[in-house]
């Protein structure tokens, strides 16, 4: 991690309302530096890079997003059944406007950071590789139905449509952010799940399963958010 972790959370923190701001092709280093209050090279003490910086922010927005998921489910392991468990992630996603242009893929926003949102290709395969083991334990615990066809990409298609729906047409006033969450687990609920209610001992083991590809998850990124480092940067 950076020498300095709370000037480097200081820039992080400017980058981002920068970025929310302005979104990334407008930003400078020199916009940064002056938000965080530091000179220009201060910056690059820490990231060697503008890309690198950004994908610094990006994974450890990444980090918060996937430790706020792993503490619902603590909280409670039912969160773990599919409906139950996109309600969380829509909730608290929306929640972080920075986690929200991820899982959304705002071109306005990330510009260039779409395509490169770790800057290494086989950080994104083991990322790719953890979301279809983490689809791969749903379905085999019988959480979901085994008679969707191409089920990982057909169920992230219908929950993505709740993340985009309000950019294309806007719901009708009254109905908040809550409403919406039920209205999403209702159909992942009817449209993706068995009928009836799981036993509850299976349940607790897919959560203690998830947990454990969440923990894993969160541990990558922690990587690949250290050699983002500008000290171990090979670029």
């Amino acid at each position: 991690m950076p020498r300095d972790t709370d000037r480097a959370d200081r820039i992080l923190d400017a980058a981002g309302e920068l970025l929310l701001r302005h979104g990334y092709r407008k930003v400078t280093i020199n916009d940064i530096a002056r938000q965080a209050h530091v000179g220009k090279g201060t910056v690059y003490l820490h990231w060697k890079t503008k890309i690198a910086l950004f994908q610094s922010l990006l994974v450890r927005e990444s980090i918060v997003l996937v430790e706020d998921i792993r503490g619902g489910l603590r909280d409670d392991p039912n969160e773990v059944r599919p409906h139950r468990l996109l309600r969380l992630t829509y909730l608290v996603t929306f929640r972080r406007p920075l986690a929200l242009a991820l899982v959304t893929g705002d071109a306005e926003m990330l510009g260039d950071l779409r395509q490169r949102p770790s800057g290494n290709g086989s950080n994104n395969e083991w990322i790719q590789a953890t979301n279809e083991r983490f689809f791969s334990l749903l379905a085999e615990s019988g959480l979901l139905r085994p008679d969707v066809p191409e089920l990982a990409y057909t169920l992230n298609a219908a929950a993505l449509g709740f993340f985009l729906a309000d950019d294309y047409k806007p719901a009708p006033p009254g109905i908040d952010r809550e409403r919406k969450a039920d209205a999403l687990a209702h159909t992942i609920r009817h449209a993706f799940e068995p009928p009836g209610e799981p036993d509850g001992a299976t349940v607790r083991a897919v959560a203690d399963r998830i947990d454990t590809v969440l923990t894993e998850l969160i541990t990558g990124y922690r990587e690949l958010f250290n050699a983002l480092d500008a000290a171990n940067d090979p670029r």
